[in-house]
């Protein structure tokens, strides 16, 4: 995940004619592409990160298919798929970003990284990247009662005046009073936003308070979707990540990105 070039012994829980199921040291990101070498056949093929089954002790579990469909990897017979797993695998999905919808052939690891995730990161032609793709009717669902913030997100109002210019200024207005708990400082250096979806995305930070930060992305987040974020960020540095949960996302016009809220989670 931190574009290093990296070798390792790494050892297989699964098997399968796709691909298998392996344990690393590593932290890395799903559509990544890695040689899988045997280490009794010496035999090497190209794989892709299909995406993480689980982690224990400062190992991660993932999912490697190979690139190539047809290879014989493992040099054994898989029995055939009935064609009721055949029908199950078949699922119609939707891109998290742009809505596009696509029927796909789900392999048993994609299905398995599915399952734990509740979703899986999928190259989307539209979008011309890598997205979170989920079932189209999860989706919808999910869709069809936006989730409601009952307390105000901790970010600055649009319509709040930043300093008093004039005496005016200091008249009542009809606005509600300000609740925000912490106050925030206007910054303008990077952050690393780090979810399952989008990998590591950095970005843009823009105001910053105890309780929470602001940054825009590219990437379209969900409301109440729980992040790791490290601000500021330096790559190839001791960056020190915490824990938060997405509280707003709207829209930027004209730039083609979002502005999201971020509150930083409770210790």
């Amino acid at each position: 995940m931190e574009g290093k070039t990296f070798s390792e012994k790494a050892k297989t829980v699964l098997l399968s004619r796709h691909g298998a199921g392996i344990v690393s040291e590593y932290k890395l990101s799903p559509e990544q592409e890695l040689i899988l070498r045997s280490l009794e056949t010496n035999r090497e093929t190209e794989v892709r990160v299909v995406g993480q089954l689980g982690s224990a002790g400062g190992s991660y579990t993932y999912g490697v298919a190979f690139l190539d469909q047809s290879i014989d990897f493992w040099g054994m017979e898989f029995p055939p798929m009935s064609q009721s797993e055949k029908d199950a695998n078949r699922v119609l999905l939707q891109c998290a970003s742009c809505k596009a919808h696509e029927m796909v052939q789900q392999s048993d690891l994609e299905s398995d990284v599915y399952m734990v995730n509740e979703g899986i990161v999928r190259f989307c032609k539209n979008c011309g990247s890598s997205t979170f793709w989920k079932r189209a009717d999860d989706a919808a669902e999910g869709e069809a009662a936006p989730p409601q913030i009952e307390e105000e997100p901790d970010f600055p109002e649009p319509e709040e005046p930043e300093s008093i210019d004039s005496p005016a200024d200091l008249q009542p207005t009809l606005r509600p009073a300000n609740r925000r708990k912490y106050l925030r400082t206007k910054v303008n250096f990077k952050a690393c936003i780090r979810t399952f979806a989008f990998g590591d995305d950095v970005v843009i930070c823009e105001d910053i308070s105890r309780g929470g930060l602001r940054f825009k992305s590219r990437k379209h987040y969900s409301v109440k979707a729980d992040i790791e974020v490290a601000s500021p960020y330096s790559p190839g540095s001791l960056n020190i990540f915490m824990r938060g949960q997405i509280v707003h996302v709207e829209e930027v016009p004209g730039e083609k990105s979002f502005r999201c809220g971020v509150a930083y989670a409770k210790t």
